[in-house]
Order: C-alpha cells, then sequence, then structure tokens
C-alpha cells in the first residue's frame, strides 16, 4: 500500500519536472564552473606579464642610475673641479626622471657635490644611507623617510615627512684623488616607479609593489595597503612570494594575503641582478565578483527556465492530487468520527466535574464515572432516578427544573447542593443547568456539578484571615491605615483616629492625604504612586501639621499587599511622632557645631600666635649665635650666656614650628602629594640625619628591612616627619649605649607595619592611647627629658591623612614600641590627599 502511495500519478508528474529542471541547472553550473577556471588562468597570464614588464622597468630604471653614478664617479676620481661635477649632476637627474638626486659625499658625511643646491655642504651620518660598498662597486640601500639629504641632516632636527615619502639610495665608493674615501649616491624617486606601475596595471583593483629581499617595501601603488618603508609581513610567510625567491624560486604565482589584507591572487618576479622583487596582485573578491556577473548572465536564465519546468510540472501533478484528496479526505473523516468517540469517551470517564443529561422531567439519562469515584455505587444505580435524589433529595436541585425554558436562549439554571460522599466527607456542588432541544422538539437536560468543598473552606479560612487582620489593626498603639489602588481609605484603627482628630465613618472612601495642605499631599501621592507601581514597601521622614497649627515630625512606614495575581492592590500605612527626637538632634547638632566654630577660632588663634613668635625668635637666634662667635673663649661667661639663650631659642623654635604644623593639619591647609615610594630610602636618610644624636648617646641602631621593596602610597616629605618624629623620640627616651631596633613586615591583610623598638622607661598602660593626643606627654618622661607633647599628635594626623594608623605598646623587659601601619601602593596608585 505504502509502494503504490509513494508512485501515485501525481508524484510520477511532479518527479518529472524536478529532474528536467535539475538536469537544467546542472548543466548551467558545469558551464559557469569552466568559465570561473578560464577567468582565473586569464588573471594569472595577464598578472605574470605585468610582473614581467614591471621587473623589466625596474633593472632598467636601476641599471640606468647604475650606469650613470659609474660615469659620474670616474669623473669625480679624476679631480673635475666641483662647478664643472655640479653640472654633470644637474644633467643626471634631468635626464633620469625617477631620480629624486644625485650627490658625492666624503667619509665624514660632509655633502662636497650634490645636484640639488640645498644638499650642498650639509653634513650627514656615513651609514644613514645605509653601509658603504666596496671601492668601485655599488649596492642598493634601505628606504629612507626623507625628501632629500636636507632630511637627514646632523646639524638640524629631522623635518615632518608624511608616511611613505622618501627614497631608496644606490650607493657607489670612489677614491678622490687625495686618496681619500667618498661615496657617490643617486637618490631614487620611489614616486616614479610607482606611477609606471599604476600605468602599467591600468585598473582600478591591481596593486603592485617593489620590495626588498628583507620585505621592505620601496615603491608601491595607491591600491596597495603597504607604503614605501613599510614591511610587507605576509609575503615573507611559508609559500608567499619573499621565501620562494630566498629558496632560490625566481618567479611564479601564490595566493593568499599579499600587499592587502584580504586574499589575492599575485605574480612575483625577482630582479635578476639585484636584489629585488616585484610582486602584482588582483584581489580574489574581484575574480568573484566578475564571475558573479557571468553567474547573473548566464545562471538567471537557465534558472528561470527550471523554475517553469517546476511551475507546469505542480500545476499538473496538483490537478491529478486534488482528486487523490478528495478520496483520501473521505476515507479520514470515517475515521475521524470514530476517533471522535473513543476521545469523548475517555474525558468524560477522566473529568472531575459530575456531567449528566436528563429528560424534561429531570430522569437521568447518562451520568460520568465520577458519580462511582464519589458515591461509590455504580453508574447504573443512577440512571433512571430523578437528578435531585442524586444529590440526596436537595429542593435546590429540583427547583432547577421548572418552570419549563421558554427559548433557546435562556441562561444557564445555578443551584448550590449539599453532598455526603462514601467516605462520610461533607460535600459542596454548585449545579449547572442548560436546556437542549432536539430535532424531534423532545426537551431534555444537560449538566455539571463542580466540587467546591475547597473553596468553600478557603473563603472561611479567608474570613478568619480577615478578622485576625482587622484585630491587629485595631490593637496597634501606632497610627495605622490601609489604601486601596485608588489610594482611598479602606481602613484606619482608633490610634489613627485620636492622632489626626478625624473619625474612620467621615474618611472612609476619601482619598489619602485629602485634608493636608497642597504641598503635603503631593508628597505622599508621589510616594504612594511610585510605590503601586514597583510594590515592596518604603520609609522615609515627613512634616505634619495638626489642626492646633503645630508641627511635627513623623517616621512613615508603608508596605504594599499583594491581589491574587501578585500585583500590589493596596498599602498598609504606620507612622510614628519623632519630634521630640528631631528636638534632641538639632540641639545635638548646634553644639556639635559650636564645637567646632571653637577648635577652628583655636587653631587659627595658634596658627597666629606661632606665626608671631617666630619674627622675635629668628632674632634672639641670630643675636646670640653673634654674640657667641664674639665673646669665644676670651670671655667664657659670657659664651655660655649666648649658648644658653641660643639653646633655650632653638627649643622655643622647635615648641613653634610644631604648633605651626599642627595648625595647618587640622585646617587641612597642607595637602599631601603621595606617590609610590620606597618606606627603605626613606628611612636611611632619617638615620643618617640623626646619626650624630646616636653617636653622642653611643646607641645601637638595629635595622630590619628585608631585601624586597616595602612600597606604599606616602608623601616622602611628610613620612620622614613621621619617621624622625619616631626615632628621635626612641633616641631620647633610651639609656645610654642601649639598643634600637627597627624593623618592617607585610602582615595577614598585607598592609605595611614598622616598628620603632627601645629600652626606654616605657608607657604606663592606661596613657598608651593619650600620648598620641596634643600636649599631653607621657607621665614616664615628664622628668625634662620629654618635649613639647605635639610629635606623636602631629604623627598620628599624618598617618591618618595616609590611611593609615600609629599606636604604642610596652615591651616585656622594659620598654616601648611604636607600630606604624600603611596600606600597600598597587601599580597606578597616585592620588592626591588632605590633612
Amino acid at each position: 500500500m505504502q509502494v503504490a502511495a509513494r508512485w501515485r500519478p501525481s508524484t510520477l508528474i511532479a518527479a518529472a519536472g524536478c529532474l528536467l529542471a535539475l538536469l537544467v541547472l546542472v548543466g548551467t553550473g558545469v558551464s559557469l564552473l569552466r568559465d570561473r577556471d578560464e577567468l582565473r588562468n586569464e588573471a594569472s597570464e595577464r598578472l605574470a606579464l605585468l610582473a614581467r614588464v614591471l621587473e623589466d622597468h625596474a633593472a632598467r630604471a636601476i641599471d640606468s642610475s647604475q650606469i650613470a653614478l659609474s660615469g659620474l664617479a670616474d669623473v669625480a676620481a679624476r679631480g673635475t673641479p666641483p662647478e664643472v661635477l655640479q653640472a654633470l649632476l644637474g644633467q643626471t637627474q634631468t635626464s633620469l626622471p625617477f631620480l629624486r638626486g644625485v650627490a658625492l659625499l666624503d667619509a665624514s658625511g660632509q655633502v662636497l657635490v650634490a645636484a640639488d643646491p640645498a644638499d650642498r655642504g650639509i653634513r650627514i651620518d656615513p651609514q644613514a644611507l645605509g653601509t658603504w660598498p666596496a671601492p668601485g662597486s655599488d649596492a642598493l640601500g634601505r628606504f629612507v623617510p626623507t625628501r632629500s639629504l636636507v632630511g637627514l641632516r646632523l646639524d638640524a632636527p629631522a623635518l615632518p615627512v608624511p608616511r611613505g615619502v622618501g627614497f631608496f639610495p644606490l650607493l657607489r665608493t670612489l677614491r678622490l684623488p687625495g686618496g681619500h674615501s667618498a661615496l657617490m649616491v643617486a637618490l631614487l624617486n620611489p614616486d616614479a616607479i610607482a606611477n609606471f606601475q599604476q600605468v602599467t596595471l591600468n585598473d582600478e583593483v591591481s596593486a603592485a609593489a617593489l620590495l626588498s629581499l628583507n620585505g621592505q617595501v620601496l615603491a608601491s601603488t595607491d591600491r596597495a595597503e603597504l607604503l614605501p618603508g613599510e614591511r610587507a609581513l605576509a609575503l615573507g610567510a611559508p609559500g608567499a612570494p619573499l621565501a620562494r625567491v630566498l629558496s632560490g624560486s625566481e618567479h611564479g604565482l601564490w595566493q593568499g594575503a599579499g600587499l592587502r589584507a584580504e586574499p589575492q591572487l599575485g605574480a612575483y618576479r625577482a630582479l635578476r641582478a639585484r636584489p629585488l622583487l616585484v610582486v602584482a596582485e588582483l584581489p580574489q573578491a574581484e575574480l568573484t565578483r566578475q564571475w558573479m556577473d557571468d553567474l547573473r548572465g548566464i545562471g538567471l536564465p537557465a534558472l528561470l527556465v527550471a523554475a517553469a519546468l517546476l511551475t507546469l510540472s505542480l500545476v499538473g501533478a496538483r490537478a491529478v492530487r486534488t482528486r487523490e484528496r478528495t478520496q483520501h479526505a473521505l476515507a479520514q473523516a470515517q475515521q475521524r468520527i470514530a476517533d471522535r468517540e473513543r476521545e469523548l469517551s475517555a474525558i468524560f470517564g477522566s473529568v472531575q466535574d459530575l456531567l449528566f443529561r436528563t429528560d424534561a422531567g429531570g430522569q437521568v439519562i447518562f451520568i460520568n464515572e465520577r458519580y462511582s469515584q464519589l458515591s461509590g455505587q455504580s453508574v447504573a444505580r443512577a440512571t433512571g432516578r430523578p437528578l435531585h435524589e442524586v444529590f440526596g433529595g436537595s429542593a435546590a436541585v429540583a427547583a432547577l427544573f421548572h418552570p419549563a425554558p421558554t427559548s433557546e436562549d435562556e441562561p444557564p439554571r445555578r443551584a448550590r447542593a449539599d453532598w455526603t460522599d462514601a467516605s462520610g466527607q461533607a460535600r459542596s456542588f454548585e449545579v449547572t443547568l442548560v436546556p437542549l432541544r432536539r430535532q424531534t422538539a423532545a426537551l431534555e437536560w444537560v449538566g455539571s456539578a463542580t466540587d467546591v468543598s475547597s473553596l468553600m473552606r478557603a473563603q472561611a479560612e479567608l474570613n478568619a484571615q480577615l478578622g485576625l487582620a482587622r484585630s491587629l489593626l485595631a490593637s496597634s498603639p501606632l497610627p495605622m491605615s490601609v489604601l486601596d489602588r485608588n489610594n482611598r481609605y479602606l481602613d484606619v484603627n482608633r490610634a489613627w483616629e485620636q492622632f489626626t482628630g478625624r473619625q474612620r465613618s467621615t474618611v472612609l472612601g476619601r482619598r489619602a492625604a485629602s485634608y493636608l495642605p497642597p504641598a503635603e499631599a503631593a508628597l505622599h501621592d508621589a510616594r504612594d504612586a511610585e510605590l503601586l507601581a514597583t510594590g515592596g514597601e518604603t520609609r522615609y521622614e515627613a512634616v505634619w501639621h495638626g489642626r492646633d497649627g503645630r508641627r511635627r515630625d513623623l517616621y512613615i512606614s508603608k508596605s504594599t499587599f499583594p491581589d491574587a495575581s501578585g500585583r500590589p492592590m493596596g498599602i498598609v500605612v504606620s507612622f510614628m511622632d519623632i519630634s521630640e527626637f528631631r528636638e534632641a538632634e538639632r540641639a545635638t547638632r548646634a553644639a556639635r557645631d559650636a564645637a567646632l566654630a571653637t577648635s577652628q577660632a583655636k587653631s587659627e588663634f595658634i596658627a597666629n600666635v606661632s606665626h608671631e613668635l617666630r619674627t622675635p625668635l629668628q632674632s634672639i637666634l641670630g643675636f646670640s649665635e653673634l654674640g657667641r662667635a664674639r665673646t669665644g673663649a676670651q670671655q667664657p661667661r659670657l659664651s655660655d650666656m649666648f649658648n644658653d639663650i641660643h639653646r633655650a631659642g632653638q627649643r622655643m623654635l622647635g615648641l613653634v614650628n610644631d604648633l605651626l604644623d599642627l595648625s595647618k593639619i587640622e585646617q587641612a591647609n597642607d595637602p599631601l602629594q603621595p606617590e609610590r615610594q620606597d618606606l627603605r630610602p626613606l628611612l636611611r636618610e632619617v638615620v643618617a640625619e640623626l646619626q650624630p644624636l646616636l653617636d653622642a648617646r653611643r646607641l645601637r641602631l638595629e635595622c630590619r628591612l628585608g631585601g624586597a621593596q616595602i612600597v606604599a602610597l606616602v608623601d616622602a616629605p611628610r613620612m620622614q616627619q613621621v619617621l624622625r618624629n619616631v626615632l628621635a623620640n626612641a633616641i631620647k627616651f633610651s639609656p645610654e649605649g642601649g639598643p634600637i631596633e627597627v624593623s618592617a613586615r607585610y602582615d595577614d591583610q598585607q598592609h605595611i607595619c614598622l616598628e620603632v623598638a627601645d629600652r626606654g622607661p616605657g608607657i604606663p598602660e592606661a596613657e598608651l592611647d593619650s600620648v598620641f593626643e596634643a600636649f599631653v606627654q607621657s607621665s614616664a618622661t615628664k622628668d625634662g627629658s620629654g618635649g613639647t607633647g605635639l610629635g606623636l599628635a602631629i604623627c598620628r594626623r599624618i598617618m591618618n591623612a595616609h590611611g593609615g594608623r600609629i599606636w604604642a605598646s610596652n615591651r616585656e623587659g622594659g620598654g616601648s614600641v611604636l607600630h606604624l601601619q600603611l596600606p600597600a601602593a598597587h601599580f597606578g596608585d597616585t592620588a592626591p590627599a588632605t590633612l
């Protein structure tokens, strides 16, 4: 049967038409493939011929230049006067259009004679044009990116030259009459060679170039992507022209990248007497374009013929197929009727609702298997019984059949019936009844009974939940309200009525905030609209004015509650009066501002006083130094007095400088300039500065800094100020002849930790933090050895500005340790900071 269906007449007609169309397309395809091969062969032959012509032109140009250069070199070697040689050079340049210049150089690079007046007398690097050949021979130099020898002069900066502009020199070494070596150079113009190549190619897509065997482009046409002086890396790849020539090949074809990145079809040819190579290439995309033109000229007509054959065969096959389908449709319709009956039986058996049909008086004619599952009885026991008896004698179900329907458009009749199933569980059913008139005008009823027991239980639970929500709302001590999607009040609690002074009955159904001033109402409306659009919850503060005109600060919390589809259907609002808290906060802020103003005034006073003290102190120090110098050993008493004055002045000047430093830091007038620094050189400079103090007290300084760099982002002068103060404290409080230990390491968080330890009196535990406050000294050092109490305070502020910290601890066995911690620097970290 399947074989007969596969080879029916409509199929044979369609297959014959498709076969004829396929033969037309295959024949056309073979012809097009042959045309493509012919296009590629013609292009290859043309490129090979172009490469030969361009190679011949390049060889003749270079040979002509070599002959002219050889003659000029012989003339120069015979000691020809410069003016005669000058004329010969100019005549040579005029007669050979591909020369940009001709010149004679001595061994030092001095241009003795040149066809271009601008080149005469200048001095260039003798090796700028390439390695000089042996006397009596010539050589080609590399591409020089400048217009003439003037661009190479040593006594002037190089002139800017556009990319691709330059020349490549032909060099010939000779001996002048005095026995000195000289170089005759001809500047070959790449543009002249490129112009000839462009004219020879005579199209808009091909490209050609002259290259040295190291891949440097010496001349190229406009379509080449590489300019003179650039390297054609693709041509040096394995199998490319340069690699083939270096392996012994003189000419040939290649495919792939060349002077341009896209695939090319090209030909190359090496110059016979020079280490040069000529390439000519055509984009393979151009060959494809030409072939596509042929494809449109031949393929489209063939395609149209094939389409016509297919159309005619399909029209004939369709006509035959229509008759076949009519016969097949009849058989399928009969099969569908049988299948539909089986489907309806399966559906009625699997549906979870009761489905039934009764006569005009309500006697059951049909009921599905769901009845057996619920009642535990067979369907046959329900057939023939009144429907209301099936539902336990429900009067509501019996009333559905009266009165008789008057029209076919009557809406369905519904009733609620309760029933106890076989397991003793009470169930509720929603019974729906629809009249059905047969063609014989006999009246029947069809309907269904849906089990709504779960729905009834859910409604009861919902009512209980709603009652709980109302109880929670009423018992809340915070003012609360419930809004619908239209921002109207659904409910408010007793606390809300007491706070606002409004009755619940007067606000339900009204828009929220309608009783507020417009500015306040607009704020709340905007918040509510945003919350209903996004869902979730929000909290904010707002100002509310009561009926008595008193201002209240409120903290408002709002959250949405969802509908059955999960979208926000309303908002629950609660708020709290925080007026007293805000009053306390404003008072605290005012006190803080007053304290800051006092601190600022104190800092400005200290800075002004310190600044005013520096001038008289400088005078006192100056006069004390002058008096000490004049009295000398002749008046020891006066000399001691001047020394005492000078020491006291220096101590006072240090105090003034510390006060100025502290004032600058507190006022943030001295911004840091952090840079990546290795802390070891900074520490060594400070140690060298304090070495006289170490020697005077015979102290041993032990540094354990490691061999690796300790790099941090610091302001070097400020960091040295910290190190200087810390080391000076250690020197000051260490016993004579004792050790001072300085170590550096990275902690677990990759922070830099510097530690300075001494064996001095230490710091009482209660003062380990207070010693970093201004004008505070340790009680263990108030015997006159301490300073002003500003050094460590300045250190803490500088370390804080660097993002680090400083703290103190005591050592076992006596002494103290000052810890400095800095974040390690990473590459690229550099940013200003403010003290």
